[in-house]
């Protein structure tokens, strides 16, 4: 995490931690081959309400979203919140290239910044 976004965990219940690590596990529970099928061959699954009963994919897939969205803009808020420790020595690849997104025209900012958040979240599961 120190290289990607810039951030030391700490060694014991580290908030950021906890959450790449809720995330990719219920993103890993949630795709399976056999809840695939499952979809595949009942899509109206998908349309259930939240409290019936067969919707528990459903739910998880909610919530796999929800943590998954975390995973990707917690560690690049802060990223982006410290990016004056660039400054003082410490760099990392979230900050440096903001800092090169920064001198781009106004057009391209957004679809850079939304890139770079991919290639971070990518770069978190893949260590």
């Amino acid at each position: 995490m120190s290289v990607v976004y810039g951030y030391e965990p700490s060694p014991r219940d580290d908030p950021l931690v906890q959450v790449i690590t809720k995330a990719v596990e219920l993103g890993i529970a949630v795709m399976t081959p056999e809840r695939s099928i499952i979809l595949k061959t009942f899509p109206f699954l998908l349309k259930l309400p939240d409290w019936c009963w067969g919707s528990s994919i459903k739910r998880d897939a909610q919530a796999s979203t929800h943590y998954m969205n975390e995973m990707k803009n917690l560690p690049f808020q802060y990223a982006k919140q410290h990016m004056a420790d660039l400054f003082l020595g410490q760099s990392s690849m979230v900050a440096e290239n903001l800092k090169r997104i920064e001198k781009q025209d106004e057009v391209s900012k957004p679809m850079l910044e939304t890139a770079l958040k991919s290639a971070a979240t990518t770069a978190m599961i893949g260590k």
